[in-house]
């Protein structure tokens, strides 16, 4: 009898993932919460869309059309363009069936793709991009501060940028020690900084 040959894919742990200089925050992920985590829904890609969806973003929901996607019973997702249509955050949290590559190792849905997200006022707690300058404008900060989305990098701001969103915040990293998504639109690929700013935001 002779041996199986195989060639398995090689993984490896997270570069950085396990230092003592992390606070282990990841954009896009929710923090655990048994008083929320019934609040968690699931969503379809806008089928249209130009780009996917990762976690941490803002989004927009529909009802599904019907004749073309009355069979889904999911809500569609597309991203939000103003506070006037934020509904809800992307969250990788049990979101199933996204793509990663070798050179994408990011996960991303892709239009017509599942994701996951949380409504406004479902209280999640969620990990979302932020920039230094952001991060440290944004330290000891009354958690009532207001505070603004980006919408076109989706990164949350501290200064006025339309009309202030509906959140709260509970906390910044400002070492540069947390994980976000950094995503090149040429190639559509994705990849991690583990060297970016977050902020918890409560929603």
């Amino acid at each position: 009898m002779t041996g199986l040959t195989i060639n398995p894919a090689l993984m490896t742990n997270a570069a950085g993932g396990f230092t003592a200089t992390s606070e282990g925050y990841v954009q896009g992920f929710a923090l655990d919460d048994p008083a929320v985590r019934n609040e968690l829904a699931a969503g379809m890609v806008l089928p249209s869309a130009s780009s996917p969806m990762w976690g941490g973003m803002a989004i927009t929901e529909s009802l599904p059309t019907a004749g073309t996607e009355a069979d889904s019973v999911m809500s569609i997702l597309a991203l939000a363009t103003s506070q006037a249509n934020l509904t809800g955050f992307t969250v990788f949290n049990q979101s199933a069936a996204m793509f990663q590559s070798a050179q994408s190792p990011c996960p991303l849905a892709p239009a017509g793709g599942g994701i996951n997200f949380y409504r406004l006022g479902s209280g999640a707690r969620i990990a979302v991009a932020c920039s230094q300058a952001v991060a440290t404008a944004l330290a000891a900060s009354a958690v009532n501060v207001a505070l603004y989305w980006d919408y076109t990098n989706q990164l949350l701001l501290n200064a006025p940028g339309g009309t202030a969103i509906n959140v709260s915040l509970l906390g910044v990293v400002t070492a540069g020690t947390a994980q976000v998504v950094s995503y090149n639109s040429g190639t559509g690929f994705a990849t991690w900084n583990r060297s970016g700013y977050v902020a918890i935001i409560k929603i």
